[in-house]
């Protein structure tokens, strides 16, 4: 979710900040080198230790942490990387069995630990706005992705039982600062958009120690590692996460080069002339997240440049259709390398999203080899359960793109997207979520937000738009989406344990808009920014959307409280306190009839977004119809005037359109409004994504730029356009709770044309599997269930048991 220049610091888990130096503590088992102070950053460490063993262990546990990243080796191969993305209250900290990479005899353990994150440049005391003002200017300069917090860089493993022996805490390791890498701005590379996720990096092959994970020490500057009490001013929490993936893909083939002989790179290696310079542009068939490897050979002091790029650009900076090559040319950040003449690998340490790679070498007077590229995929290693086909091929397609974008897009946290921010936005990541659970299953990574959520807290109860992160951007809306992520947990999920120990939580952010609520029951402005949606306006301008009016209250706004304290109360109800639930749903029926009373606008048959009743947006009328503002019978009339025919999720002239992102709750209206039917009407817009040959989903649409300049979307990988994935099952193939905590399973179909379709969704206790056939006026349904889960199939309002494991229906069609 793109920023802009809005993005301000907070003074809270700011390293140097009061927060991140608080109590003194023992160095509790950190290390770090002698040189690699509090403010010695950017720095990048490698640590190593050997132990002999008698025989090879059964089991070798150990727990695992740095500041900032580690790569964990044992005896030459890759174990885990960490830890975790969390805040300094919160520092994760893995647990891994080291036994099966052991060995009877020596063995060694190492680990490459890294730290980009820039301190702060602070005079004593520094007020609010000098805090602002300098994490403003670090945006330009810092060298770490912007959700990465820091205290001070360290190295933490500690072992149980026959493992202690290798503790940190225990003599014996050793540590090296590696000289030539080192990390660059990203933002200041790409330049023309907000950058802040994962930064360049540069590798000066004479310098770096290729070897330091290797049998023996080599090279100089290896020491005796120290304690690092400074490291240990934090508080470690276990993480519940597994290991993200790193699995071997095609890093791309060669589709244009100035070089001919390289038109068979990297399945062939190629040489580079002396005192020359070639370009090859690689292409993948989809958009992937993963760490890349260049393999070199000879080419003493030459130079490589590896661009990393989701799509091209022509002269004017517009994308278009995104497997065009012509003259096109890939913008974005680069790593680069200056080669020693060895045999090397060129392997930045964290991670890249592309689907188009430049790699530009100039050689100086030896011959250099490419030798062949390598990529490894990462992310959350969600396995795919969930899956949709009908006669239409291009919904599994949209289906499949929407999965892929997830997956991109979910790493140690969701992110808005992995290429531009790296962030948890509370927006995009409840959407991530329901994708998550309907297609996987697995709820651990939506677990992790929820109370990644909680643990920001800023201006008496809200939370922070996203989070981990070095900044601060509260965002007031999306607190009331973190409700609706409780919710969405209530419904989907068997375990309430996220609900229960969160409800305080809740209180906090429903009771913080009662201060704005003004006399006529409507929420009247608050001091923080409200977006709701991008709608044309620059990331600056937080006036244009939502619209206050004279009055300079918001019934959008109103509306958004209205739906989470609905939300609230259900959750009160099922896990808190009756009495509050009775208090949100008592405030809710008053917000209700407020929003009746001043924002209906009879002369247009629609809610205005103001009580001026200048201003009609899908956002207001589809949220009125979700939170029964309008009533059912309302409803239809609202959705006819709100969706303009044949154009997709697009809206009449003068009303404001969804963008791909807000469309889910427009298409939620839907389904409330007893039309979910209609749905499939929707997805034009995918489909016109199709044609433009996108392999993942963009942020925003082409040429209506935040400041409604003609311009292309900046991202093409943004999960929180991806939803129809999830609709595609819980809408079109109907599955879905029909209790809390899935307790029962409802499955109404809304086919809309289709004849045929098939579809598996996941759920708490299992897959569940529907075929549909309409033929001759008959609808033939077959519903597989898991036996514990019961469940009814719906139908025009009927509702049919589901008596068997497998049960088929037929009912009239019509």
């Amino acid at each position: 979710m793109m920023r802009g220049s809005i993005l301000i610091a907070g003074s809270l888990m700011l390293a140097g900040s009061p927060a991140a130096i608080a109590q003194p503590v023992a160095s509790q088992g950190w290390i770090s080198h002698a040189e690699a102070g509090p403010t010695a950053r950017p720095v990048v460490l490698h640590f190593r230790r050997t132990v002999a063993l008698s025989a090879k262990p059964r089991s070798y546990p150990v727990r695992v942490t740095a500041d900032n990243r580690f790569i964990l080796m044992v005896n030459g191969s890759r174990v885990a990387a960490g830890p975790s993305a969390g805040d300094i209250d919160h520092w994760r900290e893995e647990s891994i069995d080291l036994a099966p990479y052991l060995k009877r005899g020596r063995n060694v353990i190492a680990a490459t630990v890294w730290n980009g994150v820039q301190p702060l440049k602070l005079p004593d005391n520094p007020t609010p706005e000098q805090i602002s003002a300098a994490q403003g200017a670090s945006l330009f300069t810092n060298t770490a992705p912007l959700f990465q917090q820091s205290v001070a860089t360290g190295f933490r493993l500690i072992g149980e039982g026959g493992a202690a022996a290798i503790s940190t805490d225990q003599p014996g390791w050793r540590v090296k600062r590696d000289q030539g890498r080192g990390f660059g701005n990203g933002w200041r590379q790409v330049k023309r958009w907000y950058y802040v996720a994962s930064n360049p990096e540069t590798i000066d092959a004479a310098k770096a120690d290729f070897n330091a994970a290797g049998p023996q020490e080599t090279g100089q500057g290896w020491q005796d590692a120290v304690a690092a009490p400074d490291a240990a001013k934090r508080t470690l929490v276990p993480d519940r996460l597994p290991q993200q993936l790193y699995t071997p893909v095609a890093p791309g083939k060669v589709v244009r080069t100035d070089l001919p002989a390289a038109r068979g790179f990297p399945a062939r290696a190629i040489t580079i002339a002396p005192n020359s310079k070639a370009t090859l542009l690689l292409q993948r068939d989809a958009m992937v997240s993963a760490y890349p490897q260049l393999d070199v050979s000879g080419g003493k002091g030459a130079t490589i440049k590896l661009l990393w790029a989701e799509a091209l650009y022509d002269a004017n900076f517009r994308k278009g259709d995104r497997d065009l090559i012509e003259d096109r040319k890939p913008i974005g950040i680069w790593d680069s390398f200056v080669a020693d003449g060895e045999k090397r690998s060129f392997a930045p340490l964290w991670w890249r999203t592309w689907r188009y790679a430049e790699i530009t070498v100039e050689t100086k007077d030896q011959p250099l080899v490419l030798e062949g590229m390598r990529a490894f995929e990462t992310g959350y290693p969600f396995k795919q359960i969930g899956r949709f086909e009908s006669e239409d091929p291009q919904l599994k397609q949209i289906f499949d793109v929407g999965w892929r974008t997830a997956r991109i897009d979910a790493h140690e946290t969701y992110m808005d997207t992995a290429y531009w921010e790296q962030l948890q936005y509370v927006g995009d990541t409840r959407l991530q979520m329901l994708i998550s659970y309907a297609v996987s299953g697995d709820p651990r990574l939506a677990e992790q937000a929820i109370d990644a959520y909680a643990g920001s807290n800023v201006d008496g109860g809200l939370i922070e738009s996203a989070w981990p992160t070095r900044g601060n951007n509260v965002i007031a809306p999306f607190a009331l989406l973190w409700v609706g992520m409780l919710d969405d947990w209530r419904l989907r999920q068997s375990d309430p344990a996220p609900i229960v120990r969160n409800i305080g939580r809740m209180r906090q952010i429903l009771d913080w808009f009662e201060t704005y609520r003004r006399p006529s029951g409507l929420l009247g402005k608050n001091p923080q920014w409200n977006f709701i949606d991008w709608v044309g306006q620059p990331a600056t301008d937080r006036t244009i959307f939502p619209s206050y009016g004279k009055s300079g209250e918001s019934c959008l706004m109103s509306v958004s409280w209205l739906g989470a304290l609905q939300q609230g109360a259900q959750i009160e109800t099922s896990f808190g306190d009756k009495d509050v639930a009775q208090r949100y749903a008592q405030r809710a029926e008053a917000l209700k009839a407020a929003v009746r009373k001043h924002c209906w606008a009879p002369a247009r048959g629609l809610y205005a977004d103001n009580p001026d009743g200048d201003r009609f947006s899908q956002h207001m009328n589809a949220l009125a119809i979700l939170y029964d503002v309008a009533s059912r019978d309302e409803a239809g009339g609202i959705i006819d005037r709100i969706i303009a025919p044949g154009k997709g999720i697009g809206a009449p002239d003068g009303v404001t359109q969804v963008s791909y992102y807000f469309a889910w709750y427009l298409a939620q209206a839907l389904v409330h409004a007893g039309q979910a039917d209609r749905y499939v009407s929707l997805l034009q817009t995918w489909r016109d994504l199709l044609a433009m040959n996108y392999t993942t989903w963009p942020e925003e649409r082409d040429g209506a730029g935040q400041g409604g300049e003609k311009q292309s979307t900046r991202s093409d990988s943004h999960a929180w356009s991806a939803h129809p994935t999830a609709d595609l099952l819980g809408i079109v193939a109907g599955i879905g709770p029909d209790a809390p905590g899935y307790a029962r399973l409802k499955v109404e179909p809304a086919p809309g044309s289709l004849k045929r379709l098939s579809a598996t969704a996941a759920t708490p206790h299992g897959p569940v599997s529907v075929r549909y056939r309409l033929s001759g006026g008959t609808l033939t349904a077959e519903i597989t269930r898991p036996a514990n889960l019961p469940g009814d199939f719906v139908w025009k309002g009927k509702r049919y048991p589901l008596t068997r494991v497998t049960t088929r229906v037929k009912v009239p069609a019509g």
